[in-house]
Order: structure tokens, then sequence, then C-alpha cells
């Protein structure tokens, strides 16, 4: 029998579809989405259970088939899960880094105009943080990153732990005073003073089970069974948790959970450090700075060094103010009563400006505020954008610096102005404030406070404050509603309870939900209390009674839906605003 050409081709291209798809397109790993699920030993349901998972654990994927994926345990064995009860996710490699020419610039912007940093070489190894086009963002140290051409880079190892310090016989360990050392070589005429060497580094992950240090969470963290992104993920620690550790290798920091060993990756934390005096004994402080800063947290620390690992010298309450006498990176250093000086943490107390001499609130903060305005919008995470526009999605950021959040700000205000109540929109960027800095994105609170009471000092009449946000990473079926054909974000309101006006500011965000409910059925997700123990706690809260953190929708919203929600929150809110007989023109 013979065949013509045209039928050979069909038969081929029926062929090729009947192919199954490249696993290079699957995800990487499961995260168990249920409270409990079972692991069976084959890809049905009649099949034996050989272990039960608990929810948000992440395992590795084997092979994928008829709806069931095979992962593997943390023993080492698989089995099967339905995919109906898991989320398919897509983790990253750790990527080390270094130049393969000799000197190799550095850069300020993913282009080749931008400001130098500095040069590289090839001896020296870098954290890949992300990737634009064909430029590559390393990490310089542990408060800069810097862009490179990838053309000039290549994979490598990740750099191995520095090692524990051999001990100097000739010195004496306890004794921190410059000591003479008559065992030191014949040409060597003058003491070797002990501080001038390196401080001790401890090795990583001790087996003696003593803690190396403590760290102070400023965001969440899952708990991985070992150092390993393959290893199965055994619970989730909290922003604001403290916590001790027992060792810090390669980005990974050694735990205790549930009695046993357990690991987060913090690769931006530094290996802890000894702690160094600032000031010696015939050194005298520096002159007061004119800027304080106010405590907001009950029996704040007070440490003798800009760490939590330094040694704490005392305590502070709520509303104690003290003077700034220098800053260093995210800690302050404060002037006591006795005269003497301490470091305190920045995201736990507010700055205060000066309002004496030439000083005035807030400098710099809300251009074109009039001082007549009724309702106050800012974004204190100004960058916050959705996944189908967003420029910058490495890891769990979903960030745009035009197409973001603020632009939900912006038309807030202008519904609220086109009907007669004088609103300011702050238009601050509060992340590249922090950049230039050289603060970390924990501080933003303390950032967007700055904006906030300079507001409020400038129209102390002010009766609303809103704080807009847009949730993280939940599915569309959690942040999306659709009313009369028209899909919303759906809102959520976010009350601290670290901060005196909290009853005031829920009463306030009970009152929207409800009527948000009335209007328009199911667009308010609610509203969640959040404490110092679960998130920032005040949220900049203090400031009013009518203050509010909005949250519209989440990464997997649109900014049209974010702009309905808008419309439909003016609506609600102007009616409170009426029936509370609050005048406006």
């Amino acid at each position: 029998m013979r065949y013509h050409a045209p039928t050979i081709l069909v038969v081929a291209f029926f062929l090729v579809w009947l192919l199954p798809l490249p696993i290079s397109h699957a995800a990487t790993h499961v995260e168990v989405a249920v409270d409990q699920l079972n692991i069976r030993s084959a890809p049905d349901t009649t099949t034996q259970i050989v272990a039960t998972l608990n929810k948000a654990t992440r395992l590795p994927i084997v092979t994928q088939k008829n709806g069931w994926s095979q992962v593997k345990l943390a023993n080492g064995t698989t089995g099967w899960v339905n995919n109906k009860y898991v989320k398919m996710i897509d983790i990253p490699r750790t990527i080390y880094l270094k130049s393969t020419v000799e000197l190799l610039n550095v850069r300020a912007e993913p282009n080749a105009t931008s400001q130098i940093l500095q040069t590289i070489t090839p001896n020296g190894t870098y954290l890949q943080v992300k990737k634009q086009g064909d430029w590559v963002q390393i990490k310089l140290s542990n408060e800069v990153n810097g862009w490179v051409n990838s053309r000039y880079m290549t994979e490598t190892a990740a750099p191995a732990p520095a090692p524990a310090p051999v001990p100097t016989p000739s010195l004496p360990a306890p004794n921190p005073a410059p000591v003479p050392t008559p065992s030191l070589p014949a040409p060597t005429p003058a003491p070797v003073p002990t501080p001038s060497l390196p401080a001790p580094t401890p090795a990583p992950f001790p087996i003696d089970g003593q803690a190396a240090g403590t760290l102070t969470l400023q965001e969440g963290y899952a708990i991985f069974a070992a150092p390993d992104f393959l290893s199965a993920v055994i619970g989730e620690l909290y922003g604001g948790m403290v916590l001790e550790h027992f060792g810090y290798a390669n980005g990974w920091y050694k735990i205790r959970f549930n009695g046993a060993d357990a690991y987060i990756y913090k690769p931006e934390a530094a290996a802890p450090q000894q702690p160094v005096n600032p000031w010696t004994p015939n050194t005298p402080p520096p002159a007061q700075a004119e800027a304080s800063i106010r405590v907001k947290n009950a029996d704040t620390n007070l440490r003798s060094g800009p760490g939590t690992h330094y040694a704490v010298v005392g305590t502070a309450q709520p509303g104690q103010t003290f003077p700034i006498v220098q800053t260093e990176g995210d800690w302050y250093m404060i002037r006591l009563p006795d005269q003497s000086t301490a470091y305190i943490a920045g995201w736990i107390v507010d700055q205060v400006h000066p309002t004496n001499g030439t000083g005035s609130p807030g400098v710099g903060y809300n251009a074109g505020m009039i001082g007549n305005e009724t309702v106050y919008i800012y974004h204190t995470h100004n960058r916050e954008s959705w996944r189908n526009v967003a420029r910058q999605t490495q890891g769990s950021s979903v960030d745009d610096p035009e197409i973001n959040i603020t632009l939900v700000g912006k038309r807030l205000g202008e519904l609220l102005q086109q009907r007669g109540i004088q609103t300011m929109v702050n238009q601050d960027d509060f992340a590249k404030r922090l950049a230039e800095q050289k603060k970390s994105y924990a501080m933003s609170y303390a950032e967007s406070y700055n904006a906030v009471v300079a507001a409020v000092a400038a129209n102390p009449s002010l009766q609303y404050i809103f704080d807009i946000h847009r949730d993280s990473d939940e599915p569309r079926s959690k942040v999306a509603l659709t009313l009369n054909g028209k899909t919303y974000a759906r809102m959520l309101f976010v009350i601290g309870t670290a901060n005196p006006n909290y009853h005031e500011n829920k009463k306030l965000a009970d009152s929207l939900h409800a009527r948000l409910e009335a209007a328009y059925p199911g667009l308010s997700r609610g509203v969640i209390l959040k404490s110092k123990n679960e998130g920032n706690g005040e949220y900049n809260q203090s400031l009013s009674q009518g203050s509010l953190l909005l949250e519209f929708g989440g990464t997997n919203n649109t900014l049209e839906e974010c702009y309905n929600t808008a419309e439909a929150f003016a609506d609600v809110l102007i009616n409170h605003m009426l029936e509370s007989r609050i005048v406006f023109k």
C-alpha cells in the first residue's frame, strides 16, 4: 500500500500530540494543603497508608501519574499523594557564583551605565539573590547587594564555613586586656594585645548542645528537618519570635523544635560575632542628638551592642523616650538617664523627631499636604504588586517600582475627593528610603511612622488614617469575589493590639466590615487582631483612634479588581462618615 505525504504528516502530528509533556515544566515539590494527608504505597485510595503528613509539609516530587504525585519522605522512602490535596510549588536552588574575569564591576542597577559599587575577582564567592535578563544580583554583604553581568559569572560551590580558631597557648584566654607574651619570637619587641586577635567564630552546628546565640525574627520562616530544601517542612515560625540557635552554616541556622534538631534558612544573617564595646573607658560619648526614640513594648531589652547576641544591660517600658546618640544599621545607640549608653532595636521603637529649634517632625515627607484633610492614606510596603504585572518576583517577593499598591490608594483618594472629602495620599517611596539608609525591610513601619507622625502634626484634625497593603500568595478562591458580573479583590482589616487605641480602631473596623457585608456580601474577609508576637503588633495605629491597616486582595488578584474594591470601600466609608456626623466640605 502506498501512503501519501499529507497522510504521513497527519499521523506524525497525532503521535507527537499524544506524547507526554516534558517533566521540566512540572513543579519540584508539593505542599500539603489540608490538615492531615495520607501518604499511600501506590497511586490509589485503596492502597496501604505509609505515612500521614501535617498541613504545610513540603516534599520533593519523584514522578507524577494520573492525578497523583510520588514524593520522597524525610526517611528516604517514597509514597503517593493525591494532587487534589496538595499545592504544586517550585523551590528555587540556593546558587553561589564567582567571577570568571580578573576584575568585574558590580553596579547599583542592572545596566552598564549605573554606579559602580565595587569590583570583584575570581577569588570571591557570592550568593545569588535574583536574575533580571542578562544581569544577576549578588549579595556583597549583609546589607548591600549589587548587579553583575551574568556572562562573566559561573556557578560554584558554597563557601566553606570559617574554621574554628586555633587557641594561642601564649595568650591567656580569660584576660581580655593587652598581655605581654614572653613566648612569642624574639623579633617581636612589644606585647601583643588580645583584642587585636580576630573574634572567634563558633564552629557550625556544634554537637555539645550549648546555645550559640539568639535570633529575633522579623518575618516568618519554614522549619526544615535538615539543612536542605529537599528535606521535610515540619513547622513554621512567625515574625517577632525570639529563639535560641545552635550554630550557623551556609545560610542555615540550627534550632530546637518539638524536642528535636531543626533548621531555618536565613542567609542574610551573619554568623554571630563576639560583642565589642564601641567606647573605650577614656573615650567620651558623642554629643546628644536632637532626635529620640519612644519605646512601644513592655520590658524592651537594652543591650550592650547592636545585635540580639549582645548582653542585656537593662529594660525599658512603653512610653519612655531616650535621645539617639547614633544609628548602627537597624539599631539605635541611646543615652540613658545616668548618661551611660545602650542599644535598642529599631523595629520595636518609634523615632521621635525634634519639634523645637530648626527641626520639625517628619521633614521631607507628605509632599503636597495642605493641612485641612480628613483622610490620610499611605502604603508602608509601597512596592507590593500583583503576579500578572510585577517585575520583581524572586522568592516570595511580588513587587514593582511603578505598578503597585500605591495606585489603589491613589484611586481611593480620588474617589473621596470627588465626593468632597479632603484626602491626602502619601506618595513617599519608603522602600527607596530604606535602601538609601542601608536599612532592612523589617524597618518599613519605623520608616512610614515618620510620615504618619508628620501628617498628624501638620493636621491634628485628621479623622481616618489608612495603611493600604495587598495580602500574600493566597488562592483566588480566597481573595477574589464576583458580584453582579464585577470581580473584586476581597478586603481584610488588620488591627494591632499592642497600642492604646486598639479598641477604638477595632470598633471602626467592625463597623466598616458590617457595612461592606450589607452592601457587598462576601467582599470583606473580616477583622483580624495581631499582637506583637504575631506580627508588628502596632502598625502605627497608636497615632489615631481611626487608624486601620487594609489588605486589598493578594498577589493573585489584579489592579483592576483592587480598583473595584476601592470604589466599594469609598461608598461604605462615606456612608459611615455621614452617619457619624463627620463634617466635611
